[in-house]
């Protein structure tokens, strides 16, 4: 199927590193996400071997990884953000051009709010599960908060979309089962006002 695109105007990828999560609100979801990451790895243990951040974006969350961490996305401006230091790898997540278990774990975070479809969000969920030999955590928006009613009425007066996607819950829950996922554990920034919401799930 065709992926949904993704285009961003030049400089993008420096102002999403440096500026979208160091003051203001940016820096409270970065604290919030971190915490909830580390606490899934916590109850997840740490299994040896290479870890795969799927988008890495700018790399934020690379750090929070356990083991050697290859960074992969699609973005080439946004891996060269990320700088030196790790393997990288411009690809979609998609079709991962890597081997059946090749990874201990899998992070997949900030990319499925993006992703409209459920088709779409299962595909790539798959390609997740296919290649990790461990667990996977996967981040998505939940549609049952205040933050995505307020997107909701923006929408409805008129506003610009802001091209972000949020599923109920249990849906999102039957989505990873579907794409061979077992979910084990939820964490949310702050349930039911903020969307953003970290699921941690084994292969099977």
């Amino acid at each position: 199927m065709r992926e949904t695109p993704y285009e961003r105007e030049p400089g993008y990828a420096l102002r999403y590193r440096d500026r979208r999560f160091h003051g203001g609100s940016g820096a409270h979801t970065d604290r919030r996400e971190r915490a909830a990451l580390r606490a899934l790895l916590a109850a997840a243990g740490h299994a040896a071997g290479p870890w795969l951040d799927a988008p890495s974006g700018a790399g934020r969350m690379s750090d929070e990884l356990p083991g050697p961490v290859v960074q992969l996305d699609r973005d080439r401006a946004m891996l060269q953000a990320a700088g030196p230091g790790r393997a990288r790898v411009c690809a979609s997540a998609h079709a991962l051009p890597f081997a059946d278990g090749a990874f201990a774990g899998v992070l997949c975070h900030r990319l499925l709010q993006h992703i409209p479809t459920a088709v779409e969000r299962r595909d790539i969920l798959r390609e997740l599960a296919r290649v990790s030999r461990g667990v996977v955590v996967v981040s998505f928006f939940d549609a049952c908060s205040v933050q995505h009613a307020r997107r909701l009425l923006r929408r409805w007066t008129g506003k610009p979309r802001s091209g972000r996607s949020a599923v109920q819950r249990s849906t999102f829950l039957a989505e990873l089962r579907a794409a061979g996922l077992r979910p084990l554990a939820v964490r949310a920034l702050r349930r039911f006002v903020a969307e953003q919401t970290l699921v941690l799930c084994q292969i099977g």
